[in-house]
């Protein structure tokens, strides 16, 4: 095996374990790297009793193929995934949650940019590369490299609390209306299941009067 070959079975297998942690298929998540030099491992430790004492946001370490330390996250209302590296963190989170995008996401990055802000303020957060990675449905690796950009606007955390209390009144309501289309479709079911046996029923009753009138018409 090459190292390219290598590296993308690496980042399969990344990918694999985190869309088990979420529950998701792995060319489902994306993989958000802000390439930046971290002096020590205990900043990630910081920043997470920074997100739990400051932010409300709870966390585990999780076990996998991750290529550094992994924790899972959430807020109540998503999840995602981040990973300590020495050449900067690392999020993984699943493209398509409306919650976790306008949410909890935006919530690390601000959280990361403002410690990250407070213990290097020579270095600051926007002068860094970013990388973005994916699996697609044939487990190939997609990348895309940003730089001296950040990802996301600045927004106040605050509005990101209500944006998160808005993706989850949105996710309940779709959850709801998701099981009353379900229980309309078993109605549907039922009904149609109902009228193919009248109709079934209906044609052996007129094949058995028509049986009966040819019966009566022989001499």
């Amino acid at each position: 095996m090459n190292s390219a070959d290598y590296r993308t079975e690496s980042f399969r297998k990344k990918f694999g374990d985190a869309g088990r942690h979420l529950g998701v298929l792995p060319n489902e998540l994306v993989s958000l790297k802000l390439r930046e030099n971290v002096s020590s491992y205990g900043e990630y430790r910081e920043f997470l009793h920074q997100l739990d004492h400051e932010l409300g946001v709870k966390w585990s370490s999780i076990r996998g193929d991750f290529q550094g330390q992994a924790y899972l996250l959430s807020d109540g209302t998503s999840r995602i995934i981040i990973v300590e590296h020495e050449t900067g963190l690392e999020i993984l989170y699943v493209a398509g949650s409306i919650a976790s995008l306008i949410g909890l996401l935006p919530l690390i990055l601000q959280g990361w940019k403002y410690f990250r802000g407070r213990h290097m303020p020579r270095h600051g957060v926007d002068d860094r590369d970013i990388e973005i990675r994916r699996m697609d449905e044939k487990g190939n690796l997609c990348e895309n490299h940003l730089h001296h950009a950040t990802p996301f606007p600045t927004v106040p955390l605050s509005a990101n609390s209500a944006l998160a209390s808005a993706a989850k009144l949105l996710k309940d309501d779709l959850r709801r209306l998701m099981q009353q289309v379900k229980l309309l479709t078993r109605r549907v079911e039922v009904l149609e299941s109902h009228i193919e046996v009248k109709a079934k029923r209906e044609k052996l009753m007129n094949g058995s009067k028509a049986s009966q009138r040819r019966r009566s018409r022989k001499p």
